[in-house]
């Protein structure tokens, strides 16, 4: 049995751009906004956070990221090794863009 009604779920099925990507543009959107960065910087950030994402992970696509796709059955923590990777990688992202040591990975 799904989780979600029907006309819900077809993000999986679609295999559109993975939610941790969007997650990271939201969050550099926010933090510009927040920092009162300039929008072109921001849209730059944008563009260099996708490029070296999809670089690092081989895609911003779910259907590429996770190819054998989504089914009731599978487990909850599907996507628990990607995301946790995703989420440090995002992290550094932010914290180098915004003056830290590290440069972006």
């Amino acid at each position: 049995m799904a989780v979600f009604p029907r006309k819900w779920q077809c993000s999986h099925e679609y295999g559109a751009q993975c939610g941790l990507v969007e997650g990271g543009l939201m969050f550099l959107g926010i933090i510009g906004h927040d920092r009162r960065i300039s929008e072109p910087k921001v849209v730059g950030a944008c563009r260099q956070f996708g490029g070296t994402f999809e670089k690092r992970f081989g895609s911003l696509l779910c259907r590429e990221l996770h190819p054998e796709g989504f089914h009731p059955d599978n487990p909850p923590q599907l996507c628990e090794d990607l995301t946790g990777r995703a989420i440090d990688y995002t992290l550094a992202f932010v914290e180098a863009l915004l003056g830290s040591d590290r440069p972006l990975p």
